[in-house]
């Protein structure tokens, strides 16, 4: 028995006939939604890891909840920080918030918990933090789940990427660490923000990062803190594969793109 989880990221959409950086990140969305429908109808379900919204904007969430209507397979979202909580609350519903007050969840499947959790900080706040009643909450949905494994999905990474987007990070990320190290089979913490692929090992744990829905990026591994070219590409979902044997990621790009985004855009 197989679960499948689909992971979109870093969204960015904004209201009707508005761009960022020159791209219709809705049209994006939409070419994501026809690629999980077409090759991924099978999964048990699509989680949506944050930047949802470009800038936070009522009609950014009315235009996701109405492209989503479009896929097949059931839709689990937690928010980022270009995302306004409010906001999205006010579209999506009270009810997505725990009882933490955050976007956090809980999903039992197929042998598998897999939590959501909300990273983000305040609208405007690029970096991210888990506050404390985020990690106790987590503690004890470990605990609930001591035989079993989990995979954890939230926007901001926490290990060091030793590149400019560690100027971004999961402010408290050993603490969340600290935390995951008390259940033994953590499989995968997947995350977005950093709009690029990379996998690690950090604290004993596994940690992936996907290159999402928006600009990609290059990644100046040679001299790690100069600033990255943005690149149209490619738009990128990961598709998880686990069972109790094994926790596979695969990257799926659903755009094949990589030119130079013109700084000036």
């Amino acid at each position: 028995m197989t679960l499948k989880i689909v992971v979109l990221s870093d969204l960015h959409l904004l209201p009707e006939g508005e761009l960022s950086l020159g791209l219709d990140t809705s049209e994006r969305l939409r070419a994501g939604v026809a690629a999980i429908n077409a090759r991924h109808g099978d999964a048990d379900f699509c989680i949506i890891a944050g930047d949802l919204a470009d800038l936070g904007q009522p009609d950014a969430y009315v235009r996701l909840r109405d492209i989503l209507a479009e896929l097949t397979v059931p839709v689990h979202i937690t928010i980022g920080n270009h995302d306004d909580r409010a906001n999205y609350l006010a579209v999506f519903g009270a009810d997505k918030a725990a009882e933490t007050g955050f976007i956090d969840k809980v999903i039992d499947a197929k042998g598998y918990r897999v939590i959501l959790l909300d990273s983000a900080i305040s609208f405007g706040r690029h970096d991210g933090r888990l506050e404390p009643e985020q990690l106790d909450w987590l503690a004890d949905r470990l605990t609930e789940a001591d035989d079993r494994p989990v995979i954890v999905v939230l926007h901001h990474h926490a290990n060091p990427l030793r590149t400019a987007v560690d100027g971004i990070i999961l402010e408290n990320g050993l603490d969340f660490a600290d935390v995951l190290n008390t259940h033994s089979d953590i499989r995968q913490v997947i995350a977005g923000h950093v709009h690029y692929t990379s996998t690690a090992i950090w604290q004993g744990i596994p940690f992936t990062t996907l290159a999402g829905n928006h600009y990609n990026v290059t990644i100046p591994l040679g001299q790690p803190w100069q600033q990255p070219e943005r690149l149209t590409g490619p738009a990128q979902m990961a598709v998880i594969l686990a069972d109790e044997a094994h926790t596979l990621v695969h990257f799926d790009n659903y755009i094949d793109d990589s030119r130079i985004i013109p700084r000036e855009a």
